[in-house]
């Protein structure tokens, strides 16, 4: 028996049962790499998105420089 990480899997009794158990463990593999990656460009996203947003918040909160009027 295999131990995944939820539940126990039992091994396969034939090669046709290993290809097809192999096969789905390199499709999760790629959809692993998939979703890290995509979560890795969710975060650079975020983080410049972040200073974006602290960038307009700090020109918003300085003074400003008010002009003299001549009359």
């Amino acid at each position: 028996m295999l131990l995944n990480s939820t539940q126990i899997v039992p091994i396969p009794q034939s090669d046709e049962e290993s290809a097809s158990l192999r096969c789905k463990i390199e499709e999760l593999n790629k959809n692993t790499v998939r979703l890290i990656t995509q979560a890795e460009k969710l975060v650079d996203e975020s983080k410049q998105l972040s200073e974006r947003i602290k960038s307009f918040e700090n020109h918003r909160s300085k003074p400003k420089h008010i002009s003299p009027t001549r009359f």
